[in-house]
Order: structure tokens, then sequence, then C-alpha cells
């Protein structure tokens, strides 16, 4: 322990800290939709560092990260009850001049800062007890395309199984999982700090229609990584859960990512993972929005409902006076004001003509050259004073045509008539919407994510969940490095160990950091190592410092890695 700013906290400044009980090295398994490590459950929660293989938001860009930094990612990890770190470019390195494949079949030779960079992140996250992830594809699948002269716009070759750029692709993943790390002696295959692999990084965009990988494409990846790393599991890279993709044996984990948060998406995401019956899938939240900033800003839009109002307000007081009331009938409305075409329902019948006795007769066009009138003046209405026009129709019913139907009866309609109309057309509209897209704010997310990592109440079982993402500080350790992309956490730390006053509740990212620390040890189900007393809770009080940098990891003999 270290007094700091008049408090005893605990500092983690190396990874001995951490205790050898969460350094544990076994491979993690799979049994249904559950994870083990060795005969008890995995509780899979942690978060994902994509830079800790190549970074491009510092200077210069893109360059490798110092090990300082890694460390300290990593050490961040571990205090705030991680078990596992996502890392895209620890998986993903192709297509500049620092990756491992800097050029169409060309990789850079053992000990080059390239590989060294994934070695010694997987040696670091061994050292800290974390398990890591390692995606395989991104949006760097244009570079492959563009290596064989070909459209980055359209990935049907990258997916076509008979094509040459599918066989770029295998190569790539057989050179690097085929790689051995100087730090452990262990190809990345054979290393059982690589929790799994995945096919890829949300494939096909998150409409799922930005060339998504064919079922083909997935099931033979899938393959060619059982084949070459047996023990470790495999993930579907494609973005949410695909029904198709369930029947795919090598598949061992299915995931969805959160933007924003949506506790009816995730309980959708993860009863579509539990659907295949015969080898459920795990589910896992392979990234989660943990700002609150979606639901704090949506979360006015129940007042959307307050526009049905505003157009009755404008209906009620802003038309003129004069306009009301209106005597139109039903069947006007509903045909938009248009004049019935019908007929009269007394000149239905072509040629006829109605005598005053009801009866009909032929009737004689005007300009036709045997006009004689004198034999029909007795049953032209016009002729007759006592007969009506037109007379009436014994056999005339409801609805056709005349005023008995309920249609066609006079209506006034008045000002506040109007009122109800904007509620009926609006409502049933706005409602679902809203019921439907509102984001989940993250206390109750978090919380669900907990309930379904072990479910007592029959819901589809949660793996794990990993929020996007942590950044720490510079190479110097003299800043924070800003990804700028309104996700980006920064654990509250004090500078070089030494207390400034308010630095640390100021630093960081607020209270969110509380959250996600309580939220993971709380589904791993155990006291936090750093707690000096089993009773406390985590708190601002409690909760540990971990200064940069960090002591340097050794060699077997004894000297530092630098």
């Amino acid at each position: 322990m270290q007094q700091l700013a008049g408090r005893s906290r605990f500092q983690l400044n190396t990874a001995t800290q951490v205790p050898a009980a969460s350094r544990n090295g076994g491979r993690v398994t799979r049994r249904g939709a559950e994870l083990f490590l060795g005969k008890s459950t995995f509780h899979a929660v942690g978060l994902n560092a994509y830079w800790l293989g190549l970074d491009e938001n510092v200077d210069p860009s893109p360059s490798f990260p110092a090990k300082a930094r890694v460390l300290e990612a990593f050490a961040v990890a571990a205090a705030m009850g991680a078990t596992m770190v996502r890392s895209q470019t620890l998986g993903i390195s192709y297509g500049t001049s620092l990756s491992i494949e800097n050029a169409l079949n060309v990789f850079k030779p053992d000990g080059d800062p390239a590989w060294d960079a994934l070695d010694f992140a997987v040696f670091a996250a061994r050292s800290y007890g974390l398990k890591l992830i390692l995606p395989l594809a991104d949006h760097g699948i244009p570079t492959f395309l563009r290596w064989r002269n070909l459209s980055a716009n359209d990935y049907s070759p990258f997916y076509d199984l008979s094509s040459q750029v599918y066989a770029d692709f295998e190569l790539y993943i057989r050179t690097l999982l085929n790689h051995t790390s100087p730090y452990t002696n262990l190809t990345l295959a054979s290393d059982p700090t690589v929790l799994a692999f995945e096919t890829g990084n949300e494939l096909g965009g998150w409409t799922g229609s930005h060339y998504a990988p064919p079922v083909a494409w997935t099931r033979s990846i899938a393959q060619l990584l059982k084949q070459l790393s047996p023990d470790a599991l495999v993930i579907s890279g494609t973005y949410g859960v695909k029904q198709a993709e369930l029947s795919i044996a090598e598949i061992d984990l299915v995931s969805d990512h959160f933007y924003p948060l949506s506790t009816r998406r995730l309980a959708h995401s993860a009863k579509a993972a539990a659907t295949s019956r015969l080898d459920p899938k795990a589910f896992l939240v392979g990234e989660y929005d943990w700002t609150n900033k979606a639901y704090e800003s949506w979360r006015f839009a129940w007042f959307i409902l307050l526009l049905p109002v505003a157009i009755a307000l404008v209906l009620l007081f802003i038309t003129p006076s004069r306009w009301w009331p209106r005597t139109t009938t039903l069947r006007r409305l509903l045909t938009c004001g248009q004049r019935s075409r019908r007929r009269p329902a007394w000149a239905r019948r072509v040629g006829e003509l109605p005598s005053a006795d009801g009866r009909t007769s032929p009737t004689v066009p005007l300009d036709s050259p045997n006009k004689d009138f004198s034999t029909l003046s007795d049953r032209l209405p016009i002729l007759d004073p006592d007969s009506s026009y037109p007379p009436p129709r014994p056999d005339r019913q409801p609805g056709h045509g005349d005023s008995s139907s309920i249609l066609d009866r006079p209506l006034t309609i008045k000002r506040w008539h109007l009122a109800p109309i904007p509620f009926l057309v609006f409502l049933p509209v706005l409602i679902p919407l809203l019921i439907t897209y509102l984001p989940s704010a993250i206390g109750p997310f978090l919380s669900r994510l907990a309930v379904d990592q072990s479910p007592s109440d029959g819901s589809p079982r949660v793996a794990g969940d990993l929020w996007w993402s942590l950044f720490g500080r510079n190479d110097a350790c003299t800043a924070y490095v800003q990804h700028n992309d309104g996700y980006t956490l920064h654990y509250p730390a004090f500078s070089n160990g030494s207390a400034i006053s308010g630095a640390f509740t100021s630093d960081g990212s607020g209270a969110r950091v509380l959250d996600l620390v309580r939220h993971a040890w709380g589904v791993r189900g155990e006291t936090p190592f750093w707690l000096s007393d089993p009773s406390s809770s985590i708190s601002w009080d409690t909760l540990p410092t971990v200064p940069c940098p960090q002591t340097p990891l050794r060699w077997p003999n004894g000297s530092a890695i630098q």
C-alpha cells in the first residue's frame, strides 16, 4: 500500500501484483453457450484496445506503441476487472509499410518491430492475466483487392473461395498463426493467451448490406482457423447474429455491437444465438457504447408525442373562424373532396327516360330526323306540372347515391372536431417507433448484461461483453492519447504516482469508469484484489491508481524487456 492524497490506496505498478489465481494461463473452452477455464465458468468481460499493435493516433502516425503504453493499458484492464481484451491491430497487420505484410506476399522477418509489437502485446496480456480476441479482417479488405489490381469497391473476389485474392488472405492467416514468439516460444496458434480468433470486424457493416460475407466464406475461414489452431475458439466476424451462420460447426461464438445501447436488441441477439438446438452458440457483445451520451440525447424523444398537440393547436387557433363550421358529407371526406361521378339511379339505364307514372320509355334524340314529341308529351316531366324531377323510384336502395345513405348525409364540421385527428394519425406511429429505437441507459444495459452472464430466469445467456474503447497515455507517459471518436475512455490516475489536487476525479472519463469497474467485478463475482478491506465498496476512494510507466517485464535471465 502507498499513501496518496491522505488516503490508503492500492497502486498497481507491476504485473506481479496481480494475484496468481488471476494469471491462470489455461485454455478457455466452450460447452454449448458457456465458456470455461478448466472446470470453472469463465466470465468474459473486458474492453477493446485496437491500437496495441499499431496506432495512428500519435505522432508519427502510424507508429508502434511504446512498451510502457502497452503495459499501462493491460494494467488498467486488470485493475478494472477485465478478463479479456479485443485488439484489431494484433490480428490485422497488412497494407502499410509498418505492417507484418507490407506488400503482396511480402512479410517482415522475425524480430522486425511489426512482429515484436504483436509478440510483446501477447506476452504482456498473459503477464497481467488477460485473454485476447484477435480479429483478422476489417477495412483492410480493399488492400488485398488493390494488390491484384481489382476494384476496391467490389468485395466479391475477396469472398470467392476459388479466387487468388482469397488465396492471398489465406496465406496471411497461415503466416500469422504459425509465427513463433521469442517471448514465449509458442506460435500464435498454440498460445492459450489467445481466447479466440475472429473472422473479421463488423463485416457487412451495421446494416448488413455492405458486402456481408457469404456463409461459405465464413465456414471456410473458420475451418482454416480450426485446422491451424484446433484449441482456440472462433468468432464469426459478421456484424450481428445471422441465422445462416449458426449451422457452421466450426463457429463457437457469434457477436453483435451496440451503438447505441438497446436492451431490446440485446435480448433479440442473444435469443437468436441460442436458436441452434443441436449446438447453441455462445453470444458475445463485442463492442458497446459506455458513454450514455446517446441515451442522454434521445431521452427527450418522448416530447415528440407533443407533436399531435401542436398540430391540434394550430388547427384550432390558426385557421380563420370564417372557415367554420363547414358542411360536407362523409363520402366527400373519404374521397378528399372529389364529387362522385356515379349516375343517378333513375338515369343508370341507358336509353330510358322516366314517365310520370314512374315507368320508363325510350328516349328520342333531339336531332332525330323523325322526332315527334306529341306522343311523348304526357311522359315528359318538364311538360307535366304535377310530376317531380327526377321522379321517385320505388326500387332504390340506400347507398345508391341518394341522401338516405350515411355516406351522403350532411355532416357539419366545427373547429374543435379537428383536435382528435392528429392523435389518431400520429400516436399509433410515434409510440412504436419510440419504444423500438429509443436507446437504453448504461445502467439498465449493464444490469441486463450481468443477469444474462449467469441467467436464472431462463433467458438466453451472454458469454461476454467488451466496451469500446480504452486509451492510455503517450509514449512519454505525460498526456492521454485522444482517439476522438466519442467513445475514448481514459482511466483516472495520478501523474507519475504523485497526488495532484483534484486530478483524480477530474481526469479520466468520470462516473462511467466506476460503472464499468463495478460491472466487471460484479460479473466475475469476486472481490477486487486491490481492496484492502473486503467489506469496502468500489468507489473513488478505493479505486486503484495505475502509474505510467509500469515496471518493465523481464526475460527469463532477469534482464528488463525494453
